[in-house]
């Protein structure tokens, strides 16, 4: 039973995470995939509702509201644009709605294993059908890494080592053991990191509705953060 609930917080942390995510950044700006992408918390409140039965105060209505204004904004752009696709907006959305499933379960099963077993595990379990499905996608995995240039490989190790494993326990920690608001608040700045990232690296150019859309987004957070403080205990921590 129990590994049953790690495969699966696996499967939606992990794999679909990841997968989706890897899709849908390939068919958009970064900055408009990391807007979209934490959306997230708006995406957790409405499944903590129907599977917690937490209560929607107003201020989560109005989380909900500001956060589907902004994704209304960003998807109704592309789809105004037929030379632009959807499908990865869809993908990006798919990943947050995978991510806050994920997040949810984690919150309502409380595995009894340490933070660094069980994600270690979910890693492992996670990574491994997308190990397996990548060569569907590419017939010579093998030579197509060999043909790598060096910044690539920096950014294949910088996504396992450092945005993958260390991001990944750090935030299983916080959701492990903190209040809701506690650990939203940890994925506030990342839209913003992901939209100037995409100007400063990638040489991207926002327009008008990637920043209305941000506006919305962060307003949306807020919303949640700035609500009335839940009388809920802090989950206590599991040992390392």
């Amino acid at each position: 039973m129990l590994w049953g609930k790690v495969a699966l917080l696996a499967l939606f942390n992990i794999a679909a995470w990841n997968a989706l995510i890897v899709f849908g950044v390939q068919q958009m700006p970064a900055g408009r995939s990391a807007i979209l992408a934490f959306t997230m918390p708006v995406w957790t409140i409405l499944i903590g509702f129907a599977l917690l039965h937490e209560p929607l105060s107003r201020h989560k209505i109005a989380a909900l509201v500001l956060g589907m204004c902004g994704m209304a904004l960003l998807l109704g752009d592309d789809v105004r644009h037929l030379g632009r696709s959807p499908i990865g907006a869809l993908f990006i959305l798919g990943a947050a709605v995978s991510w806050a499933f994920g997040t949810v379960l984690l919150r309502r099963w409380k595995p009894p294993l340490p933070q660094n077993t069980l994600s270690g595990w979910m890693m492992v379990l996670g990574w491994i059908p997308i190990a397996l499905g990548a060569p569907l996608f590419d017939p010579h995995p093998l030579a197509s890494l060999a043909a790598m240039p060096g910044i690539a490989w920096f950014a294949v190790l910088y996504n396992i080592f450092l945005a993958g494993t260390l991001a990944h326990w750090a935030w299983f920690k916080m959701a492990r053991t903190l209040p809701v608001a506690v650990s939203s608040l940890s994925s506030l700045p990342v839209p913003v990191v992901g939209v100037l990232s995409g100007m400063l690296f990638l040489g991207e150019r926002p327009g008008l509705s990637e920043f209305i859309a941000l506006v919305f987004v962060l307003a949306s957070l807020a919303a949640v953060l700035l609500g009335p403080v839940s009388k809920q205990e802090a989950t206590p921590a599991i040992p390392e």
